[in-house]
């Protein structure tokens, strides 16, 4: 049996604009910028998450006093800002009065500057005395809060909250002007198939060898560490490793990954990344292509920097849907927006008298089952953040993507539109007025949060469409803050990262919404890597990529075989809860198929679509390809 014949093809792809390194995910300690990626001026220190009760709180005094310690080194004795969640009438850092202490605008968070020369390497002391009140994350450690009730004479480090009863971390954060020790950009994984393909069609992959290289700028004290990992399917990665060890091997699997770990010792320089190279010589089995890909269309992949969980089938789920007739919500509804808006209107409705307390004075979890059970008479307290849940949830269990978005002092829903390919905001309890659920749009087409804030920064509110269920739309700029929720509100607004509330509460906190908020569980967007709006979070990003990720969108990708006119077709899908592709050609019936299949091409050509289908029956965007014969 003869050996096949083999072909090598140079390919190249640099990362070198702004945009290049927008599609890697990042850190949140990295600033890309026009003329390269370097470190963000920030840290955040903390020891809690915030995941706690209103109610879990110390009250102080003169002779009841709070400690928080912060561990710093060398790096650290620099400018920065302490974030508390109460109100503390004093602060002393290290024995060392520091005011005014302030509270920042409409949040439950207070803050103080704290300049760089009341600060000193080792365990820092700050004391927190004479009225206000402070929260308490129960933990076992780091074991860096105490509570004193004789003045500062000694401290309890395990007795403290209520009655004494944590042993915990007051919620305290403190961000330093300082550069971080190390933050990571990594690339997207990397087809070399892909790269080497010609005219779409990629060759009979074989392996690769590849040259990995950054151009950087690193003063003294900085450093920029490249390095990579393979894989053979795109799924099971090897190790990271060095970029130059991994030059060195000759025979590299189909799929590479990159990162960029910068690092800076003093805290006080920045590394800078503007460029990086990646030469490949890909061997495939010899033969050129017999079809070619004549037109292709979906939008490009984008990663997320953070995990999201998502709510899977389960029986409370299936509870939701049956028991409260969801289908019949939807009947009759042609498109999803139409789906999405009759159900937010069903949602608000459910409780028509919101933001009351009701007879248990009680602020119900982020659970659809126990806010439909607690809010028609109500019984409990049901409010924006209850609606959004409503409509997070409802959706879920209909087989759509959605989760909360917290605004300021407002929460509001945003579900993945299949139909349009984009996230879509929807506003379900923004008034006591329930004729008011609304959506908006711009020039017919719904917004989400993002373009709304960007909309009404540039005062252009005026082009924005507010869509209710049955009142005439109006434009934006006659929105009145009395009668609904006004565009003030996008000030600000932070992403919830999972939607499976129906499974547990945490990661969270139990009264969401109930006063400000204290838990470091949501995504807060910011215009710059150094954040201004929500500097008291320790989750932020200014990469829209974070926020706005698609889902059930399908990957085609087309490899040559030695059989003229017959193509390997693989498929790829991110959609949560995925049961099958669905793939149609000629425009003929769809069928199920397989992530890997071979396809023969008719002599005149044809087109191939795909599409994914998760366990609700819901289908994703269709993603289409024109294929014809070169030969």
């Amino acid at each position: 049996m003869s050996r096949s014949k083999t072909e090598t093809r140079s390919v190249r792809r640099t990362w070198l604009s702004q945009d290049d390194f927008e599609v890697c995910t990042r850190d949140r300690g990295i600033d890309n910028r026009a003329r390269g990626v370097r470190l963000a001026r920030t840290v955040m220190l903390q020891d809690e998450r915030g995941m706690t009760h209103r109610e879990n709180r110390q009250t102080l005094s003169d002779e009841v006093q709070a400690l928080k310690e912060f561990v710093l080194g060398p790096a650290d004795m620099v400018d920065g800002r302490l974030y508390v969640f109460g109100d503390p009438a004093r602060l002393e850092v290290n024995g060392q009065r520091v005011k005014p202490i302030r509270r920042l605008p409409s949040t439950g968070w207070s803050v103080a500057r704290v300049p760089a020369e009341v600060l000193r390497a080792g365990v820092n002391r700050f004391v927190f005395s004479g009225g206000g009140e402070m929260l308490v994350e129960e933990s076992m450690c780091p074991d860096r809060s105490a509570l004193s009730t004789d003045g500062g004479a000694t401290w309890d480090y395990d007795s403290m909250g209520p009655q004494g009863m944590n042993d915990g971390e007051f919620l305290v954060r403190l961000r330093l002007e300082r550069y971080p020790v190390e933050a990571t950009i990594t690339s997207q994984p990397i087809d070399l198939a892909a790269l080497a393909a010609e005219d779409g069609i990629c060759p009979r992959f074989e392996s690769a060898k590849v040259d990995l290289t950054c151009e950087a700028d690193a003063p003294t004290g900085t450093r920029v560490r490249l390095e990579a990992r393979c894989s053979g399917d795109g799924q099971r990665w090897s190790a990271w490793s060095d970029a130059a060890k991994i030059g060195r091997r000759r025979r590299l699997p189909r799929f590479l990954q990159w990162r960029a770990v910068l690092g800076s010792d003093s805290g006080r320089t920045t590394p800078v990344l503007p460029e990086v190279s990646l030469e490949a010589e890909v061997r495939s089995t010899a033969g050129k292509p017999t079809v070619r890909v004549v037109e292709a269309d979906g939008p490009a992949e984008v990663l997320g920097s953070y995990r999201f969980a998502y709510q899977g089938p389960t029986d409370r789920l299936t509870r939701l849907r049956e028991q409260y007739g969801l289908d019949e919500v939807v009947a009759g509804c042609d498109t999803e927006m139409e789906r999405f808006v009759a159900l937010r209107d069903w949602c608000r409705h459910t409780a028509p008298k919101g933001w009351d307390s009701g007879r248990t004075d009680w602020c119900p979890p982020f659970d659809a089952l126990v806010i439909l059970e607690t809010n028609q008479d109500p019984r409990a307290l049901c409010m924006c953040t209850h609606y959004t849940t409503l409509m997070v949830e409802t959706a879920a269990a209909l087989g759509y993507v959605g989760r909360h978005v917290i605004l300021d002092h407002h929460c509001v829903a945003e579900l993945w539109c299949n139909d349009l390919r984009k996230w879509v905001l929807m506003d379900t309890g923004n008034s006591e007025d329930p004729e008011r659920n609304c959506h908006f749009e711009h020039e017919g087409v719904p917004l989400n949060a993002l373009e709304i804030r960007r909309l009404w920064q540039q005062g252009r509110t005026r082009e924005i469409q507010v869509v209710y269920p049955r009142r005439k739309p109006v434009t934006g700029d006659t929105l009145k803050p009395q009668e609904q929720c006004s565009f003030e509100g996008y000030r600000r607004f932070g992403a919830a990262l999972r939607n499976n509330f129906l499974d547990t509460p945490f990661p969270g906190e139990l009264t969401h919404g109930w006063g400000s908020y204290f838990c470091d569980v949501y995504l807060w967007w910011e215009d710059e890597a150094v954040p201004r709006e929500s500097p008291e979070y320790g989750l932020t990003s200014n990469r829209p990529g974070d926020y706005y990720r698609p889902v059930n969108e399908t990957r085609i990708t087309l490899l040559a075989t030695e059989r003229p006119g017959v193509v390997a077709v693989e498929l790829r899908t991110d959609t949560p809860n995925f049961e099958a592709f669905e793939v149609r050609t000629r425009d003929g019936d769809w069928r199920d198929a397989d992530a890997c299949f071979e396809w023969t091409v008719p002599d005149d050509g044809a087109a191939i679509e795909a599409r994914s289908r998760n366990r609700f029956g819901i289908r994703g965007p269709v993603r289409r390809m024109v294929v014809g014969r070169t030969g």
